[in-house]
């Protein structure tokens, strides 16, 4: 899958708004063997081609004339809606390994009958060939009990891929449910205890008339 980019003449915020009211998205390709270079791609084929083949996905760039395979090395979206603004394209060359992110997702969660799943670790790094790269990795949590926990060293990794992660840390952990029955004990402060007696009006007046016979006496 080939997009075709065009380099941008104008940058600055007022240019990238313009770009984004024209259906353009503002970019930049950098890589060990391309100068960074600011680009502008059609926002609805970068949707679209994500949608394809992944956010760690391969694919090629045509930049006048030159085709690079590039993968997104790093994305900023819109802040009320799920729209990129921008992105920044890796460039590499066949067989060059590079340093990915690649998420960790959890399978099984739903055989767990006591407890939750406290996931610490939502994704690892991996020196790797970007076309071998997986779009995901995953952990089964199926039969676990609390607890028990998954480390890294428990992730299956793809062939030739050098993990940049410290094997012995957790990516997960069941963890007992929430014991929420203190919070719905009610506390009783010792002010509280100590109920003020009700003042009886007639009978300070009572002790207000007897105290002026007394001095009339």
């Amino acid at each position: 899958m080939k997009l075709t980019a065009e380099k941008r003449t104008q940058t600055g915020t007022s240019a990238s708004k313009r770009a984004r009211a024209a259906g353009k998205l503002p970019a930049v390709v950098y890589g060990k063997a391309v100068e960074s270079t600011p680009i502008l791609l059609d926002l609805k084929e970068v949707e679209d081609t994500l949608r394809e083949v992944g956010m760690n996905g391969v694919f090629e760039i045509d930049l006048e004339g030159e085709t690079l395979q590039v993968f997104v090395k790093d994305a900023s979206s819109e802040t009320f809606r799920p729209r990129l603004r921008h992105i920044d394209l890796l460039a590499f060359t066949a067989g060059e390994k590079v340093t990915m992110a690649i998420p960790v997702y959890i399978t099984g969660e739903e055989t767990i009958e006591v407890g939750y799943v406290s996931q610490s670790i939502s994704e690892i790094e991996l020196e790797i060939a970007p076309a071998k790269a997986p779009s995901e990795l995953t952990l089964d949590v199926t039969g676990l009990e609390i607890g028990d926990q998954l480390l890294v060293s428990d992730i299956e990794l793809p062939e030739d891929a050098e993990l940049l992660e410290d094997l012995d840390s957790t990516v997960l952990v069941v963890s007992p449910p929430d014991d929420i029955s203190d919070d719905l004990e009610p506390t009783t402060s010792e002010d509280e205890e100590e109920v003020a007696e009700p003042e009886v009006i007639g009978e300070e007046k009572d002790e207000e008339g007897e105290e002026a016979e007394e001095s009339e006496e």
